[in-house]
This record gives structure tokens, sequence and C-alpha cells, in this order.
């Protein structure tokens, strides 16, 4: 029988509706291993320019809606260069645990009560473009120590009505790893050239090794991912902090793809970018078994009391 394991992804701003969803979670999938992975509001990023892009951030100032992209894009060339992703890491991992120590002592304690794995935390430099990052950090530090055949990335917007063993399991014999929208990446897709020079430098990065140099492109809410294609990642030592440089969604398909792994496209029509899902979208086509995003307490959530969902 194929073991799954789920890394459940959420960030600060989302505590309140993160903890009750885990909750229902582990009572739907009482055979599955839960890692989560809690992502707390960065204090500061290098080069140190605001961010509204940085994971959890909700920081205004005047002139953000012309302002935040340029930063943005600043941001991201300079955390392409792996040095200062690190210092940039090091950096928040530091800050924020001094100064946040409380938080995250407070969610560890929430945690523990529910049956999961420890509490893994995530200081990865703007984590959103780089969850590929986050993943290999975990697997790398924490992962690999346990039995799992294929790991579920599992965000905190992400709803479901069925068993993960359910909605994946036509997946897991035919393919190494599965991504939402997985297709060779196209002019028309907004990652292909963004951020400015991304397309290129990740064609340079290919070549370099030898590899195929097409381009995929994917949603990642939801990936299922082999255990073979993280140990291959870590036994390459392919550093996901700088090159190639390009968005998430298109970095770890293409290189996934190149290296020879059967890489296909989960078949999940509810699960999209945006605009979100109500509460009656989703009753009415709960079949479907997955959706995103799905941003507020689901009825069945609010219900959830003392590590017991109460079903429908």
């Amino acid at each position: 029988m194929v073991k799954y394991a789920v890394l459940y992804g959420f960030p600060e701003h989302d505590l309140r509706m993160a903890i009750p969803r885990l909750q229902r979670l582990i009572t739907l999938n009482p055979s599955i291993t839960f890692f989560p992975m809690f992502g707390p509001r960065q204090l500061f990023h290098i080069p140190m320019i605001i961010d509204k892009y940085m994971f959890g951030s909700n920081v205004k100032f005047w002139g953000r809606p012309f302002w935040g992209p340029i930063f943005h894009q600043i941001n991201y060339l300079a955390s392409s260069a792996p040095g200062v992703f690190r210092l940039s890491r090091v950096i928040n991992e530091k800050s924020i645990t001094f100064a946040k120590n409380n938080k995250i002592e407070e969610v560890r304690s929430r945690i523990n009560h529910m049956g999961t794995q420890p509490l893994y935390v995530d200081f990865t430099p703007m984590a959103l473009r780089n969850l590929d990052r986050s993943i290999m950090d975990w697997f790398s530090n924490s992962g690999k120590q346990f039995d799992f055949d294929y790991l579920i990335f599992y965000e905190s917007d992400l709803f479901t009505t069925k068993p993960l063993d359910v909605v994946y399991g036509e997946y897991t014999d035919l393919y190494d790893a599965c991504f939402v929208n997985y297709k060779k990446a196209t002019q028309n897709w907004r990652f292909y050239r963004y951020p400015r020079g991304s397309r290129r430098a990740t064609i340079r990065w290919l070549r370099q090794r030898k590899l195929p140099t097409a381009l995929y492109s994917s949603l990642y809410a939801g990936a299922l991912i082999s255990r073979s294609c993280l140990e291959k990642l870590k036994k390459l030592r392919i550093d996901l902090s700088g090159a190639p440089y390009c968005m998430c969604e298109m970095r770890l398909p293409t290189i996934l793809t190149a290296l020879g792994f059967r890489c296909g496209k989960l078949n999940f029509p509810y699960v999209r970018y945006r605009p979100e899902w109500s509460q009656n979208e989703i009753f009415a086509n709960e079949d479907a078994g997955i959706f995103h995003p799905v941003k507020k307490h689901v009825s069945v959530e609010m219900k959830t009391k003392a590590g017991a969902a109460s079903p429908r």
C-alpha cells in the first residue's frame, strides 16, 4: 500500500483557519502522517526593501500599488544570488525567533495536541515564490528520516471533501510527481518571463547541466511528489535558493521533467488560482474531492472540536 505524508504549510495570517482545517484533515485521514509547516511573517528581508509578496506580509505603506511590483523585482533579483538568499534566511530565522518566539510557541503548543509530527518552522525568503526550497529544506532537515512513498504538499487554503488516498490514489502508480495545470510553459503564462529574465536564466541553467531545455508550468497547490524525486534532488545537491532563477511553479516541474521523472497533470477541476470557492459551491460539487482556494471556514470546520470533525 502506498504510504502518504502530507506537508501542511500555513502562513501566520491564516492561523485561525489553518488549525481547525488541519484537525479535520487528521480525522478524515487517520492512516496518513501529517507534518505541519508554519511560515511566520518575515520581519527583515535582504536587500531589506518592503515587498508585498513576502510570505505572510500585510505591510501597508503609501504607493504600494506602484512600488510593490518594483520592490518585488529587486528583491527577487537579489535573492537569485545563493549567498544573499542564505543570508536573508539566517536574518529571518534569528530575528523572527527572537521577536516572535511567543507566537511560534503558541502554534507549537496547539499543534502538539493534534497527533501530528512536531511543528516545522519555515524561514524561506519570499517563500511564496520559493516553495520548492521550503519543501527541500523540510525534507533535508526533518522529512528524510520518516518512511513515506509520496509527499502531498497541502496548502492551508485547500479544502477536501474526500480522504486524500481517494483523491490521489489513481496517480501514484503512473507518475513520480504530479501538478495541477502541468504542461509546457507558454508565453501567455504569467511566470513564463516573470520575474524578468527568468526564462533565459532557467534555460541557461539547464544547458549548463546538459539537460533538456523545455520549460513547464504548474499550479503548486496540492502537488504530489514521490520520495524518489526528493532524494534525487538532495543527492544531486541542486540548490533551489538561487538558480535556476524563476518561479517555483516553473522551476520544480521543469527540473523533475528534465531529470527524467514521470510527471503528470492532476485532474482537479476545482483547484485554481482565483477566485475563491464559496461554501455553497463546495457542497454542490463535493464529489470533486478537492477545492482551492478556500480561505474561509466551511461549516464542517466550525464544528470541529477537541480532535474530532463532525460529519455533515
